[in-house]
């Protein structure tokens, strides 16, 4: 999996924060380098560990919009 085979076109908005939702085989590094953070943030955002194993079907947190 790397970065380029992220969506990111199907990332959307629901209650002043952006999703992703996790497809199989991606992972927490490739997610974020293709929404231009980091997996420590995402990590945070989401309440997981930066090398946590990702569900396919999973809704990712990828920002919070202020």
């Amino acid at each position: 999996m790397y970065a380029s085979d992220i969506d990111t076109s199907k990332n959307f908005s629901e209650n002043g924060k952006i999703y992703y939702i996790v497809q199989d085989g991606d992972e927490l590094w490739a997610i974020a380098t293709a929404n231009g953070t980091s997996t420590g943030y995402l990590a945070y955002l989401n309440h997981i560990r930066p090398t946590a194993d990702l569900k396919a079907g999973k809704k990712l947190i990828i920002a919070i919009n202020s």
